[in-house]
């Protein structure tokens, strides 16, 4: 009976801790707070994680799209400033 008694709770430690070590998460520096949308060559698309929020850049602007709060907003910028 001890044996099993002994059993039982190196199971439960051994469960409790793999539930400790397997669920915690490191923080991360940002460096996964972007992604890059594959499209075409011409669009280029940016998804912020952390605010839910898409950038389009096209040839002459940069589009902002809140997912969330389901607006956009065009953002006009000069290729080549003087």
């Amino acid at each position: 009976m001890k044996k099993y008694g002994i059993g039982i709770i190196t199971g439960m430690l051994l469960g409790i801790s793999s539930v400790m070590f397997l669920g915690s998460s490191s923080l991360g520096t940002g460096a996964d707070r972007y992604e890059y949308i594959s499209g075409s060559t011409i669009d280029m698309k940016i998804f912020d994680k952390r605010t839910g929020k898409m950038y389009v850049r096209g040839r002459d602007f940069v589009t902002e799209y809140d997912i969330i709060n389901a607006y956009y907003r065009v953002r006009t910028y000069s290729l080549y400033e003087e």
